[in-house]
């Protein structure tokens, strides 16, 4: 059929339109397929004890999308009471991995003569470096299970380190979903948004990138001095090294820079440390200059800071920032200690 309505027409609602239209709620994977995942909190795996080969699935919520053909829709799947599983003895000598499933069964795609949801225990081959087993169609992987060799009823499965969670997780069209479990999802539309672990992640169409970028802050407590009147970026006196940053600009184009250090001057010199803004190619992109310095102006000994704000970047461009130093006065030497260069994207 090339376009569908549901609760429309007076009678031939399909099942595959049910689902299709139930699908238009979910957070989509595709056109025509919606994002795979658990519904938070639900479905966590434990051992019945300390060791022994079986497990307990808690009640949680999934929804499985169907992947035997593009419009066969998804399936809201519940599991409503603890469930055991059963996980079969392990080899005599070697490991395995074994995996805990979702899978939906539908003989209209499958030919399995069923329609049922089931939780199932996917074994997995022994072997010196074993791998779970593929994930069948319309499944979804819950977590993977490291069976070790000679594992039985016996001898049993350390639970606490044998357990890798897989869970991924899904959430109503538009919501924000938490980036954990399995196979990673890709976004499905750029300006899609993600939580992970607590930082806010956007699909640009190709990959998933922090929203707002990390704060950098770069410091040094090497000491450094020059007689130079012209902006240096390396100090001459101890021949310290350069201090630099490098960020990623924001999609709001802005940054703010905050430098300083602890200076002092000989004689009538005034101290200025500014900076040097490049792109990572190495195009200048601003000079040092008096206008965007902190200044110590006269002798004696100060810590000093300024904040400057740095606009019209390129959004997810990579700049470096150095910081330069100089002295009002020829051969008259300026010091710089404790440097710092921080680095704040602006949102």
């Amino acid at each position: 059929m090339t376009v569908r309505s549901a609760w429309h027409l007076p009678n031939g609602q399909t099942r595959e339109d049910t689902r299709l239209a139930v699908g238009l709620g979910m957070a989509s994977a595709a056109p025509l397929l919606t994002r795979a995942g658990c519904v938070f909190g639900g479905l966590r795996l434990t051992g019945t004890a300390a060791t022994g080969m079986q497990a307990k699935l808690s009640p949680g919520q999934v929804w499985v999308p169907g992947t035997s053909t593009g419009a066969q829709g998804g399936y809201p799947v519940t599991v409503d009471a603890d469930t055991l599983l059963t996980f079969a003895d392990g080899h005599a000598s070697l490991p395995r991995v074994d995996a805990v499933i979702v899978r939906v069964y539908d003989t209209d795609y499958d030919g399995s003569g069923k329609y049922e949801a089931a939780l199932e225990v996917l074994q997995g081959t022994a072997a010196s470096s074993p791998t779970a087993p593929a994930v069948p169609k319309s499944a979804e992987l819950l977590y993977e299970v490291a069976i070790p060799a000679g594992a039985s009823a016996a001898k049993g499965i350390t639970w606490a380190s044998a357990i890798t969670d897989r869970r991924r997780y899904t959430a109503a069209l538009g919501g924000i979903v938490p980036a954990a479990g399995g196979a990673p999802h890709n976004g499905a539309y750029a300006g899609q948004y993600r939580d992970a672990d607590g930082r806010l992640e956007r699909w640009d169409g190709a990959q998933w990138t922090k929203l707002i970028p990390d704060t950098v802050l770069r410091h040094t407590a090497d000491w450094g001095g020059t007689t130079s009147t012209s902006y240096l970026e390396i100090l001459p006196i101890d021949t310290t090294l350069p201090l630099f940053a490098t960020f990623t600009a924001p999609p709001s184009r802005w940054v703010s820079l905050t430098f300083g250090a602890f200076t002092a001057a000989d004689g009538n010199a005034t101290a200025y440390i500014s900076f040097r803004l490049r792109t990572q190619s190495g195009t200048e992109v601003l000079t040092p200059s008096d206008d965007r310095a902190a200044i110590l102006d006269g002798a004696g000994r100060a810590s000093i800071s300024t904040c400057f704000p740095v606009g019209n970047l390129t959004p997810g461009a990579v700049y470096t920032v150095t910081a330069a130093y100089r002295s009002s006065v020829a051969g008259t030497r300026v010091h710089f200690d404790s440097r710092f260069i921080r680095v704040d994207p602006v949102a």
